[in-house]
């Protein structure tokens, strides 16, 4: 019965450990700006990326009808109009934050066609929070 019990406990302590380092691999993804993305596209292409950047509003398109989303990120604020915003498709309902100079991190995969595939959005507002933050200390 003693051997068992540490055949057992250690097969245990090793699955356990394969999930531990295993989840701490996924959630410890980083998420890659757009400069860094376009420097590195070739080796990137068709892998899950996390990226984040700032909305070009200028660039939103939306068709309700198929729920296509294209809009484009630059990497700063000063970037909107001087360099070329990234393309960002993705399939869903527009979010209400996606507006122009909108923080966000995209997560998708970059296709040979240059343009990110986007299959989650986050988006955060700061003039929004900026308003409601200048509120809330008053």
């Amino acid at each position: 019965m003693g051997v068992r019990f540490w055949v057992g406990g250690g097969l245990l302590l090793i699955a356990l450990g394969l999930l531990i380092a295993n989840g701490l691999r996924s959630a410890s993804q980083y998420y890659l700006t757009v400069s860094e993305l376009r420097a590195r596209a070739e080796s990137l292409q068709g892998r899950p990326i996390r990226l984040s950047g700032i909305v070009d509003g200028g660039t939103i398109r939306y068709d309700p009808e198929t729920f296509h989303v294209e809009f484009g990120l630059v990497e700063r604020v000063a970037d909107i109009g001087k360099a070329p915003p990234l393309k960002v498709v993705y399939k869903g309902v527009k979010p209400d934050l996606l507006q122009n100079e909108a923080q966000a991190i995209v997560e998708g995969t970059l296709g040979p066609d240059g343009v990110f595939y986007a299959q989650n959005l986050l988006l955060k507002c700061p003039t929004r929070y900026e308003e409601e933050a200048a509120k809330g200390s008053r």
